[in-house]
Protein backbone atom coordinates (compact mmCIF):
# COMPACT_ATOMS: atom_id res chain seq x y z
CA UNK A 1 0.00 0.00 0.00
CA UNK A 2 1.40 3.19 -0.91
CA UNK A 3 1.60 5.68 1.91
CA UNK A 4 1.39 9.58 1.25
CA UNK A 5 2.87 11.86 3.37
CA UNK A 6 1.62 15.35 5.10
CA UNK A 7 3.73 18.15 6.99
CA UNK A 8 2.64 18.38 10.47
CA UNK A 9 1.99 21.66 11.42
CA UNK A 10 3.12 23.04 15.01
CA UNK A 11 6.19 21.34 15.32
CA UNK A 12 6.82 20.19 18.70
CA UNK A 13 10.29 21.91 20.23
CA UNK A 14 10.35 20.72 24.00
CA UNK A 15 8.61 17.59 25.90
CA UNK A 16 5.71 18.60 26.86
CA UNK A 17 4.45 16.94 30.29
CA UNK A 18 1.23 15.79 28.54
CA UNK A 19 2.82 13.72 25.42
CA UNK A 20 5.35 12.11 27.90
CA UNK A 21 2.05 11.04 29.94
CA UNK A 22 0.33 9.75 26.71
CA UNK A 23 3.33 7.90 25.45
CA UNK A 24 4.14 5.96 28.80
CA UNK A 25 0.56 5.31 28.84
CA UNK A 26 -0.01 3.70 25.65
CA UNK A 27 3.98 1.87 26.36
CA UNK A 28 2.90 -1.08 28.08
CA UNK A 29 0.25 -1.90 25.32
CA UNK A 30 2.65 -2.06 22.64
CA UNK A 31 4.62 -5.27 21.34
CA UNK A 32 8.35 -4.05 22.54
CA UNK A 33 11.45 -5.45 20.86
CA UNK A 34 13.52 -3.97 23.55
CA UNK A 35 12.65 -3.25 27.59
CA UNK A 36 14.95 -0.15 26.37
CA UNK A 37 13.39 0.04 22.91
CA UNK A 38 11.47 3.38 21.32
CA UNK A 39 7.79 4.29 22.18
CA UNK A 40 5.16 5.18 19.46
CA UNK A 41 1.99 6.36 20.20
CA UNK A 42 -0.67 7.42 17.74
CA UNK A 43 -3.01 10.28 18.73
CA UNK A 44 -5.73 10.22 16.12
CA UNK A 45 -7.48 8.62 14.97
CA UNK A 46 -7.42 6.14 18.18
CA UNK A 47 -6.58 2.49 16.76
CA UNK A 48 -10.01 0.73 16.40
CA UNK A 49 -12.14 3.57 15.51
CA UNK A 50 -14.52 4.49 12.73
CA UNK A 51 -13.32 7.11 10.37
CA UNK A 52 -13.95 7.81 6.86
CA UNK A 53 -11.35 7.14 4.39
CA UNK A 54 -11.74 10.12 2.45
CA UNK A 55 -8.80 12.79 3.20
CA UNK A 56 -7.30 10.81 6.46
CA UNK A 57 -4.86 11.96 8.30
CA UNK A 58 -2.97 9.87 11.19
CA UNK A 59 -1.17 11.56 13.66
CA UNK A 60 1.61 10.53 16.43
CA UNK A 61 4.48 10.54 18.10
CA UNK A 62 7.91 8.74 18.31
CA UNK A 63 9.98 8.80 21.85
CA UNK A 64 13.73 7.40 22.46
CA UNK A 65 15.73 8.61 25.04
CA UNK A 66 19.02 7.65 22.74
CA UNK A 67 17.00 9.06 19.41
CA UNK A 68 14.76 7.79 16.59
CA UNK A 69 16.60 6.43 13.45
CA UNK A 70 13.56 5.81 11.98
CA UNK A 71 9.31 5.70 11.82
CA UNK A 72 8.34 3.19 8.93
CA UNK A 73 4.87 2.40 7.89
CA UNK A 74 4.31 -0.59 6.32
CA UNK A 75 7.97 -0.82 5.65
CA UNK A 76 7.76 3.24 3.97
CA UNK A 77 10.33 5.19 6.16
CA UNK A 78 8.79 8.81 6.93
CA UNK A 79 12.12 10.62 7.97
CA UNK A 80 13.25 9.66 4.31
CA UNK A 81 10.63 12.42 3.27
CA UNK A 82 12.08 15.82 3.22
CA UNK A 83 9.66 17.30 5.32
CA UNK A 84 11.35 15.52 8.26
CA UNK A 85 15.28 16.82 7.01
CA UNK A 86 16.70 17.42 11.05
CA UNK A 87 14.28 15.44 12.62
CA UNK A 88 16.22 11.72 12.71
CA UNK A 89 17.99 11.24 15.77
CA UNK A 90 16.20 13.68 17.83
CA UNK A 91 14.32 11.91 20.96
CA UNK A 92 10.72 13.63 20.08
CA UNK A 93 9.19 13.16 16.31
CA UNK A 94 5.98 14.40 15.92
CA UNK A 95 4.75 12.35 12.44
CA UNK A 96 1.45 12.63 10.23
CA UNK A 97 0.84 10.50 7.24
CA UNK A 98 -2.37 10.18 4.98
CA UNK A 99 -3.48 7.25 3.30
CA UNK A 100 -5.22 7.09 -0.11
CA UNK A 101 -8.65 6.59 -0.44
CA UNK A 102 -10.17 2.87 0.02
CA UNK A 103 -13.37 0.93 0.34
CA UNK A 104 -15.11 0.65 3.40
CA UNK A 105 -13.85 -2.42 5.54
CA UNK A 106 -11.08 -2.88 8.10
CA UNK A 107 -7.92 -1.18 7.64
CA UNK A 108 -4.52 -2.69 9.03
CA UNK A 109 -1.01 -1.20 8.60
CA UNK A 110 1.93 -1.43 10.60
CA UNK A 111 4.45 1.03 12.30
CA UNK A 112 7.92 0.67 13.47
CA UNK A 113 9.95 3.06 15.09
CA UNK A 114 13.59 2.19 15.20
CA UNK A 115 16.15 3.99 17.74
CA UNK A 116 19.76 4.99 16.92
CA UNK A 117 20.75 1.48 18.56
CA UNK A 118 18.82 -0.59 16.38
CA UNK A 119 16.03 -1.25 18.62
CA UNK A 120 12.47 -1.91 17.18
CA UNK A 121 9.30 -0.89 18.40
CA UNK A 122 5.79 -2.67 16.49
CA UNK A 123 2.81 -0.88 16.58
CA UNK A 124 -0.26 -2.67 14.79
CA UNK A 125 -2.91 -0.36 14.35
CA UNK A 126 -6.45 -0.47 12.80
CA UNK A 127 -9.11 1.27 11.50
CA UNK A 128 -12.88 0.31 10.81
CA UNK A 129 -13.16 3.01 7.17
CA UNK A 130 -16.74 3.60 6.57
CA UNK A 131 -17.80 6.03 4.10
CA UNK A 132 -21.43 5.50 3.90
CA UNK A 133 -24.25 7.93 4.92
CA UNK A 134 -26.79 6.25 7.12
CA UNK A 135 -30.57 6.70 5.91
CA UNK A 136 -33.66 8.46 7.14
CA UNK A 137 -36.76 7.16 6.69
CA UNK A 138 -39.47 9.78 8.09
CA UNK A 139 -42.80 8.04 8.53
CA UNK A 140 -44.82 11.23 8.83
CA UNK A 141 -45.02 14.07 10.49
CA UNK A 142 -47.98 15.93 11.37
CA UNK A 143 -49.19 19.23 12.38
CA UNK A 144 -50.31 19.25 16.32
CA UNK A 145 -51.33 22.64 18.05
CA UNK A 146 -49.32 25.64 19.85
CA UNK A 147 -46.85 25.51 16.51
CA UNK A 148 -45.60 22.18 16.95
CA UNK A 149 -44.65 19.11 14.96
CA UNK A 150 -44.73 15.52 15.50
CA UNK A 151 -41.89 13.41 13.76
CA UNK A 152 -41.88 9.70 13.50
CA UNK A 153 -39.41 7.78 11.55
CA UNK A 154 -36.21 5.44 11.33
CA UNK A 155 -32.66 6.20 11.02
CA UNK A 156 -29.98 2.79 9.97
CA UNK A 157 -26.72 3.10 9.70
CA UNK A 158 -23.87 -0.34 8.68
CA UNK A 159 -22.02 0.86 11.63
CA UNK A 160 -23.80 3.00 14.12
CA UNK A 161 -26.06 5.79 14.50
CA UNK A 162 -24.33 8.16 16.60
CA UNK A 163 -26.38 11.39 16.90
CA UNK A 164 -29.60 12.38 15.33
CA UNK A 165 -30.85 16.14 15.75
CA UNK A 166 -34.40 17.27 14.86
CA UNK A 167 -34.83 21.62 14.63
CA UNK A 168 -31.06 21.62 16.00
CA UNK A 169 -32.39 19.29 19.30
CA UNK A 170 -30.43 16.06 19.82
CA UNK A 171 -32.73 13.11 20.64
CA UNK A 172 -31.09 10.92 23.12
CA UNK A 173 -30.29 7.24 22.19
CA UNK A 174 -27.62 5.32 22.73
CA UNK A 175 -25.37 4.62 19.39
CA UNK A 176 -26.89 1.52 17.61
CA UNK A 177 -27.24 0.39 13.64
CA UNK A 178 -31.01 1.15 13.58
CA UNK A 179 -33.22 3.72 15.70
CA UNK A 180 -37.22 4.63 15.40
CA UNK A 181 -38.09 7.76 17.11
CA UNK A 182 -41.76 9.37 17.75
CA UNK A 183 -41.11 13.09 18.95
CA UNK A 184 -43.20 16.11 19.08
CA UNK A 185 -40.52 19.44 18.39
CA UNK A 186 -41.35 23.29 17.34
CA UNK A 187 -42.72 23.37 14.16
CA UNK A 188 -39.68 25.99 12.52
CA UNK A 189 -39.23 27.82 9.42
CA UNK A 190 -36.83 25.38 7.56
CA UNK A 191 -36.65 22.35 9.77
CA UNK A 192 -34.75 19.51 9.08
CA UNK A 193 -33.34 16.16 10.41
CA UNK A 194 -29.82 15.98 10.85
CA UNK A 195 -28.67 12.06 11.09
CA UNK A 196 -24.85 11.51 11.79
CA UNK A 197 -23.21 7.96 11.98
CA UNK A 198 -19.74 6.82 13.81
CA UNK A 199 -17.57 7.95 11.10
CA UNK A 200 -18.85 11.74 10.53
CA UNK A 201 -21.10 10.58 7.75
CA UNK A 202 -23.82 12.65 7.96
CA UNK A 203 -27.35 12.65 6.07
CA UNK A 204 -30.23 15.69 5.93
CA UNK A 205 -33.54 15.41 5.57
CA UNK A 206 -36.57 18.59 5.12
CA UNK A 207 -39.40 18.08 7.53
CA UNK A 208 -41.50 19.79 5.05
Amino acid sequence: MKTRFRTVRGRVVTLAVAVVAMVVATAGCIDRGDAMGPMVSITEPRSGATSKSDGLTIKGYALDDDGVAAIRVNGSDLLSNAIYDGERGKRLIEFAFTMPPLNDGDMMITIEVEDVGGRVTTLPYRLQLDNTRPTLELAAVTPLSGGMLRVEGTVRDNTLVTSVRINDVPLQFTPAPEFSFRVDVADAEGGEIVVEDAAGNVTRGALR
